[in-house]
């Protein structure tokens, strides 16, 4: 009996090793792609695609997780986030002001802050939704107002990420 319920729990282990590891790699599939993504030249095309994009990966870690998936709430998670950050907002302020000082520079600036922004909130996006599944939450218990102050951090990672 003993020696099957150390074999049984040596199993959950790999089981959920096996589940993080997938996860996460997902997780940095995705905030590269989002980076990539914040290129693109005409920036409401380019922030819908990586919302697009973060909707595909939260399909994602609910398949890996078994967990229900509701588009409608990752949605509202993602823009709740994204609002909140400002990301994109922030950089489309610091592109325009410098559109009218050096017209040159908005574009090279452009090219190099939203894909950061887009890697870094998606990275934070990801690990958050592995963790609160991880932990047996689902869509409908997540709070995005609780964790917000954890996506900060999760958003300075997702910057290391993709400084990489």
């Amino acid at each position: 009996m003993k020696i099957q319920a150390t074999i049984d729990g040596t199993l959950e282990q790999m089981k959920h090793k096996k589940l993080t590891s997938r996860a996460k790699k997902t997780v940095k599939i995705h905030a590269v792609i989002s980076g990539a993504m914040g290129v693109i030249p005409l920036p409401p095309v380019g922030v819908a695609m990586i919302i697009a994009n973060n909707l595909k990966m939260l399909h994602k870690l609910s398949s890996i997780y078994g967990v229900e998936y509701r588009k409608d709430i990752g949605k509202a998670a993602i823009s709740s986030f994204l609002v909140g950050c400002g990301t994109f907002s922030i950089s489309g302020r610091i592109i325009w002001g410098l559109s009218s000082v050096a017209p040159m520079a908005a574009p090279v600036i452009g090219v190099v802050t939203i894909p950061l922004f887009a890697t870094s909130a998606t990275y934070a996006i990801g690990q958050l939704f592995v963790q609160h599944f991880e932990s047996g939450g689902t869509f409908l218990t997540f709070d995005p107002d609780k964790v917000r102050g954890h996506y900060a951090e999760l958003f300075k990672e997702g910057k290391e990420l993709a400084n990489t």
